[in-house]
């Protein structure tokens, strides 16, 4: 099955006084598939990162867009992958090769725009039982995490991204009634204790953010029709391979918009929700 995972950066603005932020590197071999040099991103089908990640697809930014001069699809490389706290990028990029691209298809998600969101029943960070229609009259913004992920530009960016979206609504009379919601795709370890230290961690306010889990295959379910892909490492349970996906859902349980990646901002996913038509009161 072809696998693509997003991983494009949201790279800090450097200042003078900053201080070097700690990095840790990994060499990545394998083969480009995409290159997209107007985001300064290049797309490889990787083999396992030793100590880091299985093998799969995924786009990397890169610190340099001179990196991707001359290089192609098919384009067999070997690259130096550099993770910070908060950003990742490659800073290197050498062709050692090239072979034909195979064809590699991508499922569509289930749910489209305007369409009825299926419900589910989960678990929250206290404990208690939730259901996604126990919504119904609130606009909501979803999105998938697990605590254990490693890839600053995955999961921990989605959290920093709703910790910055629950002080709008905070602040914002006319969001008084929006949720928000991060479902675990590690539910064998995110259980409802974990997630409340990691909702303690990011000051989630459990009136407008909440940390899900629930049954494995009902939450595959859920997540399958935003167009979900998730896979678990047999060797190591902690790393798993997964897609992203953010969603708004109207105030009548309707999909609004379903975003891949990471590539957003949470002053565009506002936008989103503040464009959705409120609840009737």
């Amino acid at each position: 099955m072809f696998r693509v995972v997003v991983l494009a950066g949201v790279v800090a603005a450097a200042t003078a006084c900053a201080h070097q932020e700690p990095t840790r590197q990994y060499t990545v071999v394998g083969q480009i598939v995409a290159i997209a040099p107007e985001r300064k991103e290049v797309t490889i089908k990787h083999q396992d990162i030793k100590d880091f990640m299985p093998g799969m697809t995924m786009a990397f930014p890169v610190k340099d867009k001179a990196l991707l001069d001359g290089r192609q699809p098919g384009d067999l490389v070997t690259a130096t992958l550099v993770i910070g706290d908060t950003t990742t990028h490659l800073s290197t990029l050498a062709k050692t090769g090239h072979e034909p691209v195979a064809a590699q298809p991508v499922s569509a998600p289930g749910v489209r725009d305007g369409e009825l969101v299926a419900d589910a029943a989960f678990v929250d960070e206290s404990g208690s039982p939730r259901r996604l229609a126990d919504l119904r009259g609130h606009r909501v913004a979803l999105t998938f995490i697990y605590t254990r992920c490693p890839v600053p530009d995955f999961c921990p960016l989605m959290n920093r991204h709703f910790a910055t979206l629950q002080d709008a609504v905070r602040q914002r009379r006319d969001l008084a009634d929006v949720r928000l919601l991060s479902v675990t795709l590690d539910p064998a370890y995110d259980t409802p204790p974990v997630l409340k230290a990691h909702a303690t961690l990011f000051h989630a306010d459990p009136k407008i953010w909440s940390f899900l889990t629930g049954d494995p295959q009902a939450l595959d379910t859920f997540a399958a029709q935003f167009g979900i892909y998730r896979e678990a490492d047999d060797t190591d349970p902690s790393q798993i391979v997964h897609s992203l996906r953010t969603a708004v859902i109207g105030a009548d349980g309707r999909l609004v918009k379903n975003t891949t990646g990471n590539d957003w901002t949470p002053t565009e996913l506002l936008a989103q929700i503040a464009a959705t038509s409120a609840p009737a009161h």
